[in-house]
């Protein structure tokens, strides 16, 4: 079980900290819904889990930056055929830390996100939100790979589905 870590942002950035581990993806209640099976592994027997690094520094310009590094790999519902897909989560991101908003304003076309000083950053709340925001809207397979269903139930074979009634009319509005 990871155990919640909180750190001052500003303290963390300025004095170069780093933390390194690992946090299981049932640690993250926000992503609970997007998975299909958080507490469970893989086929392959590989574990739903994320490496994390978290790495405070000065940018350039002196200002007090946090990078995120996340790599793992967690299960999704494909949106074609309802079941599992196993969608490889590997992000960096750089976090500018500002006092207020309108110090985010400083260098726009950096495309640096901003976030505000925290005195008690939650760790996982940030990593959570990381891998929230760079999930796909509406994860598939690639066309071919779903397995067909029939009814809410895999079907071993294509040929087992009946043909829909509403084929033969799509195939005459291209007549």
């Amino acid at each position: 079980m990871f155990e919640r870590q909180f750190i001052d942002s500003l303290d963390f950035a300025n004095n170069n900290r780093e933390l390194r581990g690992e946090i299981a993806m049932t640690e993250m209640p926000r992503l609970q819904d997007k998975l299909v099976v958080p507490d469970v592994g893989f086929e392959h027997g590989h574990k739903e889990g994320i490496n994390y690094t978290l790495r405070g520094f000065r940018d350039r310009n002196g200002q007090p930056m946090l990078k995120v590094a996340l790599d793992g790999l967690c299960q999704l519902r494909c949106q074609r055929c309802l079941q599992g897909l196993i969608y490889p989560i590997k992000l960096v991101s750089q976090l500018r830390l500002v006092e207020n908003w309108d110090e985010s304003s400083i260098d726009e076309e950096d495309e640096v996100d901003s976030i505000l000083v925290d005195h008690h950053l939650d760790v996982l709340a940030l990593f959570e939100e990381e891998i929230l925001l760079n999930l796909p809207f509406a994860p598939r397979h690639p066309v071919g790979v779903c397995r067909p269903v029939k009814e809410g139930y895999i079907t071993e074979e294509i040929d087992q589905i009946e043909k829909n009634p509403f084929s033969v009319l799509s195939g005459l509005r291209y007549k």
